[in-house]
């Protein structure tokens, strides 16, 4: 034995408890981590715990109570500062056995003697002699007498543990244990991030792998990475020994491999060490197992986020991507106007258009060694890149989303800079939705690459659900496939379609493209076709055009740029419906637009960013294309700016010498047709404002009290003038029908002494009494003898009556008024004799009529010259024929 001078030590605190009678010490660190002592308890021996099996030497077990012993002394010691004093050395082994102290002054306790006390220690020298050992063997007789710890004789049996050190089957126990909070006992630190633990109560000796986190590990040789010392002994401090709870999320070891026996988990108590690590920047994330991850993933990358910010350690010389987003512009919310492709959508932020592209995903893309031609036929030749673009064009566009930008791709390889961000629909992500449907890949980072989603480990996840579900780019199977004509520029494939399009009446449409606010490339899923179509009776400026295949650019005519973005805001990717009404030359449908129940003809022209065609005449949205064009000139607006509404000059015509007309004096008034009788005579009720109106309203109303009109004796037609209930006050008013509802008894109708509509029932409407309208003939104009003549004719001015009209009196005719009626700036009859659909009577008494004469005239001439309609084989009037030989 050593006979050296005996010295208390002080400060010294127990690391760890091999068994019941050795222990290691650790002193204060200085620059590094503190030294070590390893010291068996003087006088005293605890039984030997058993050996786990390392090379070819099996494993051996406890001594009956080995574990109890020394898990009375972890519990007593770990992490506790003692005091020591070294009563001697082996010689052989060198180790050092001293009598160990814990507490301070009266209050300090010598370890060895509570060890033999309790029973869980014998003495180890029988030398009567030494008066330390005579004590120790007294303590260990009253210690058998009383049998308690290893002399308790009757629980030997069951004292022994029947430790499980070599897992054979880890997937097994992984699908026991998984997500059930494990109670376990660190026996070692092999690095910062794997432990070595012993599970309680079942005695599974376990490696343990942290989840998502990888520390600086120690190289076979000896040698280490950078601050490997420092990150075990961050973990040794704080869980070495210690009771803990964990959580296993996965396990590296397969069926029979007894080499590979680590699982994977997380520490839940007393803290969770991994976060700790990586604040300090002692370890770095991994991607294989953070997608293991049962707790928040987003705490770990914040973590390593903040280290980075720090450069702790590992990260001391990390230098940052460089990010040219303002940090006030990292997050932003605004509207979806477009989806460019499976992974870059537009997003108007106010006034501006932003390009984003979605963080960490990839849209699908052809199989290797294939071309899918350009981007326009991509979208239907790639496998699944078409339900990509589908699947987010039914979700987000038109809808408010929340953006927030994960990283800036710098402008390379002749692409422009990207900025990348994650999408959120409310609180749905979007690129997580997306991959989930397996509609995307999730792409690959490099490990120390930062610059990826913020939730780029759910997207992992969810990519693997969509795996295991086989949808999507996962299936395996063969993938859709679209068939789609493109009808753009093929004139003969459009004029084979057009039938069935105009036949149908509405169809469905998607819009792929805006060209101006009138040229639009739509989808049409019915007939799988994709074609342009112009907005029919309208006439809208050009927007600007770029240069394209050495064609020079063009400069957008004026409200042409903002006609385009109104058009796009409306409409760009929509769901719409569309009327055909015919083809151009080039093979462009022509037609009406509706969104919304919306006619965007209607509305270009309404915002000024339109006028009306002269084409709109013959169509069927003539009336509505005319009051918009109306409110838009009344408004100013933009291409209005500058307009100011001209007065029609009245006309003196105080005496006519035909002897069919009277005198009368001219007159304008605002009129409505309620019966065409032919193109030149009619029924007209005055719009009649202030006392007159209430007059001639109390005597419709009393006149429809007392003989109330028949249930359903009223037969509605579009366009027709009747009286109608409104519902608010229950009273009759003069309407026009505007829609007539096939399912049902129900009808649209235009109140046109107020300007407002309604929808009413056909039983609470009337047809007006004539003694309510005015009996009216155009003047000097004289029908045609010939029937078909007769019926366009008509069907022309039932077309221009469809709005107010503004009546000149010249006269009178009999019991008719002689009048010129304008549409809209459009005088009836000048259009009708324009149009060769008519005649004019020439009168003698010119000096009278002669501006109006002239201009009937004028308007004839041009249409015998042109050969329109009744012209068209040359000049047949009546007196020509007569030289003929003809005759009425």
């Amino acid at each position: 034995m050593d006979t050296a001078p005996k010295t208390l030590h002080r400060g010294w605190v127990v690391k760890q408890v091999n068994s019941g009678d050795t222990i290691v010490l650790k002193g204060r660190p200085r620059g590094g981590p503190p030294p070590e002592r390893n010291v068996s308890l003087a006088y005293i021996s605890a039984p030997k715990l058993g050996r786990r099996p390392i090379g070819n030497e099996e494993a051996t077990l406890d001594e009956a109570y080995a574990w109890e012993a020394r898990e009375y002394l972890r519990k007593l010691l770990v992490g506790k500062e003692v005091s020591f004093i070294v009563e001697y050395t082996i010689p052989i082994s060198g180790r050092e056995c001293a009598l160990v102290y814990i507490g301070t002054g009266e209050n300090s306790v010598c370890v060895n003697e509570l060890m033999v006390k309790d029973g869980w220690a014998i003495t180890r020298n029988n030398n009567k002699q030494n008066e330390e050992v005579a004590k120790y063997a007294m303590w260990m007789v009253e210690a058998q007498t009383s049998g308690i710890g290893v002399h308790n004789e009757e629980g030997k049996a069951d004292a022994i543990r029947n430790v499980n050190w070599v897992i054979e089957d880890p997937r097994m126990l992984f699908d026991e244990l998984k997500g059930k909070p494990l109670k376990a006992v660190v026996e070692s630190v092999r690095d910062g991030g794997t432990l070595r633990l012993m599970l309680i109560p079942s005695m599974n000796y376990i490696t343990l792998m942290l989840t998502g986190i990888r520390c600086p590990a120690f190289k076979p040789d000896g040698g280490s990475e950078d601050h490997a010392d420092e990150a075990r002994y961050a973990v040794e401090t704080r869980l070495l020994n210690k009771d803990i709870e964990i959580i296993l999320e996965g396990t590296s070891g397969a069926l029979g491999n007894t080499k590979n026996q680590n699982f994977v988990g997380s520490v839940v108590k007393p803290g969770n060490i991994s976060l700790f690590l990586l604040k300090e920047g002692l370890a770095k994330c991994v991607d294989w197992s953070m997608k293991l991850l049962t707790a928040d993933t987003e705490s770990y990358r914040a973590a390593t986020r903040q280290a980075k910010t720090d450069r702790k350690r590992l990260w001391k010389n990390f230098e940052g991507p460089v990010c040219t987003v303002p940090k006030d512009q990292k997050e932003f919310s605004g509207r979806v106007t477009e989806i460019v492709n499976g992974e870059v959508l537009i997003i108007k932020v106010g006034n501006n258009y932003k390009r984003i592209t979605m963080s960490s995903i990839r849209q699908p893309r052809p199989a290797e060694g294939t071309d899918a031609g350009p981007p326009s036929r991509a979208l239907y030749e790639v496998p699944y890149l078409f339900e990509a673009r589908e699947f987010l064009r039914k979700r987000l566009v038109g809808k408010k989303v929340n953006a927030t930008v994960d990283y800036v791709r710098p402008a390379a390889n002749g692409y422009p800079e990207r900025v990348c961000a994650s999408i959120f629909l409310g609180n749905q992500n979007i690129q997580e939705a997306i991959v989930s449907k397996g509609l995307a890949w999730v792409a690959k980072h490099r490990q120390d690459d930062d610059e990826r989603a913020a939730n780029y480990d759910a997207l992992q996840l969810a990519q693997e659900k969509a795996v295991k579900n086989k949808v999507g780019v996962h299936y395996g199977g063969e993938p859709p496939i679209h068939k789609v004509a493109d009808l753009a520029g093929n004139a003969a494939k459009s004029k084979q379609f057009l039938p069935f399009l105009q036949r149908i009446g509405r169809l469905h449409a998607n819009v792929e493209f805006v060209a101006s606010g009138s040229r639009i490339r739509v989808y049409i899923p019915r007939d799988t076709c994709l074609a342009t179509f112009l907005l029919s009776g309208i006439s809208c400026p050009r927007a600007a055009r770029p240069s394209i295949k050495g064609q020079p650019a063009t400069p957008a005519e004026p409200f042409g740029d903002e006609a385009l973005e109104f058009v796009k805001d409306q409409i760009m990717q929509r769901e719409v419906e569309i009327e055909v009404e015919s083809c151009d030359k080039a093979g462009n449908f022509i037609g009406y637009l509706f969104v919304d129940d919306k006619n965007m003809s209607v509305e270009l022209v309404r915002e000024g960013l339109s006028k009306m065609h002269f084409t709109a005449e013959r169509g069927k949205y003539f009336d509505h294309l005319s009051r918009a064009e109306a409110d838009a000139k009344s408004a100013q607006k933009r291409m209005w700016k500058d307009y100011v509404e001209t007065v029609v000059e009245k006309e003196e015509t105080s005496e006519i010498s035909d002897s069919n007309i009277t005198d009368s004096s001219p007159a304008l008034k605002d009129v409505v047709a309620t019966h065409i009788e032919d193109c030149s005579k009619l029924w007209v009720q005055h719009c009649t404002d202030g006392p007159g109106l209430i007059s001639l309203m109390n005597q419709m109303r009393a006149d429809l009290i007392s003989n109330p009109p028949l249930a359903g004796s009223f037969t509605p037609r579009n366009g027709m003038l009747c009286a109608a209930i409104f519902s608010e006050d229950n009273n009759w008013y003069r309407a026009k029908v505007l829609k007539v509802h096939k399912d049902s008894d129900m009808m649209d109708v235009l109140f046109i002494d107020y300007g407002n509509q309604a929808k009413v029932s056909s039983s609470n409407a009337a047809p007006l009494s004539p003694q309510y309208s005015t009996e009216c003939q155009l003047a000097f104009i004289v029908p045609p003898e010939d029937e078909d003549w007769r019926e366009d004719s008509l069907r022309e001015v039932q077309m221009l009556t469809q709005t107010k009209l503004i009546m000149t009196v010249v006269g009178k005719a009999g019991s008719a008024d002689l009048v010129s009626l304008s549409s809209n700036g459009t005088d009836i009859a000048t259009h009708l004799l324009s149009n060769g659909l008519v005649e004019y009577e020439k009168q003698r008494n010119r000096n009278k009529f002669g501006t109006l004469m002239s201009t009937y005239e004028t308007a004839m001439a041009d249409a015998r010259k042109n050969r329109r309609n009744r012209f068209q084989y040359g000049d047949f009037t009546q007196d020509d024929a007569k030289e003929f030989g003809y005759s009425k």
